[in-house]
């Protein structure tokens, strides 16, 4: 482990029109002591050749090529290879700016945190969008678990962040899942850790694209197969939580609401009458919401019954407990 160092672990894959101005944005990193792990997993575009015109031209990048599984994987297998007391994951169609690393690790140095996270700035080809940035905070490891379960001003993405290398110690991204592994991940870093940072500052540019994981029929247009993937991830979060803070009250009950929203917005806009047979929405307990979220989550549930009448099929919640209570399992082994 090099001290001070900084190791950018980036997943490549068929990103050919995004992924120069990611390694761009990386060679213009205004820290010093910075490695970049560049992960090619198998992509069939031109995206590999790019990677190595970078290794070719600056030191600091890094190439490795191995054969396609998937994100977590080719995260995992960038950290096998880093080399830096610090970690930074950057996706391969995102990018950062200049003084990103820089500022991060002088925050990190200052309050001797474990993680800090900055925040991001969505974009469109169209535009773009800022969601309410947190304040600057220094939290510990409840504080910031608390926050997590919100996923507002504390988020479950790997990227955007700076992680000590300590806080990986017996943790790993789920390589046999490649749906939410973040949200199978990050609360156990975060659980490694003392103290945790939230920066305002927008350095990361998360860049919306049609064919990304969150988009792979257009933007804004997403796979209803991958959200139904979401709800036992947060399931599984919250066990996990629970059992290392069992008399904290923990729950997840914001992001089942936000997975369910998100599943009857898809349903709605993007599923025929005749294809809804396929899907089950999951249950949602609406005691737990405030009375202005429980209206709206009746008025889209009625709509998705004036189109669909009889044919939307709803988990009841005998169901969703028996899910539920195989919770303490990552979401593939269930």
């Amino acid at each position: 482990m090099v001290k001070d160092m900084v190791s950018i672990i980036v997943p490549v894959y068929n990103v050919e029109g995004y992924i120069d101005r990611c390694l761009q944005s990386m060679a213009a990193q205004t820290y010093a002591s910075l490695e970049i792990i560049l992960v090619n997993d198998g992509s069939t575009d031109n995206s590999g050749a790019i990677c190595e015109r970078y290794c070719q031209a600056d030191p600091r990048f890094h190439y490795y090529c191995k054969e396609n599984e998937g994100v977590s994987a080719a995260r995992n297998y960038g950290m096998a290879h880093a080399s830096g007391e610090y970690y930074m994951f950057v996706d391969s169609d995102d990018y950062i700016d200049p003084d990103m690393v820089e500022q991060m690790v002088r925050v990190s140095q200052k309050e001797q945190a474990d993680i800090v996270q900055c925040f991001y700035r969505m974009e469109f080809r169209f535009g773009f969008f800022n969601r309410i940035a947190p304040s600057y905070q220094v939290l510990d490891q409840l504080q910031a678990l608390r926050l997590l379960l919100k996923n507002t001003k504390v988020n479950n993405y790997p990227w955007g962040k700076l992680y000590r290398a300590k806080v990986f110690q017996d943790v790993e991204f789920p390589a046999k899942w490649r749906v939410f592994e973040d949200v199978c991940t990050v609360f156990k870093l975060f659980m490694n850790a003392e103290t945790i940072v939230t920066m305002p500052q927008r350095f990361y540019h998360y860049v919306q694209r049609k064919g990304s994981f969150m988009n792979k029929n257009g933007v804004l247009a997403m796979d209803i197969d991958t959200l139904l993937m979401m709800r036992p991830a947060f399931e599984y979060q919250e066990t996990m939580i629970r059992q290392a803070y069992p008399d904290a009250g923990i729950t997840n009950v914001q992001n089942y609401f936000m997975t369910n929203m998100l599943v009857l917005y898809t349903m709605i806009v993007f599923i025929r009458r005749d294809k809804i047979h396929h899907y089950v929405l999951p249950y949602l307990d609406l005691s737990e919401l405030l009375l202005p979220l429980r209206w709206l989550y009746r008025l889209c549930l009625g709509i998705a019954r004036i189109k669909f009448g009889s044919r939307l099929r709803m988990q009841g919640p005998n169901e969703r407990k028996a899910v539920a209570e195989e919770g303490d399992r990552l979401p593939q082994e269930s």
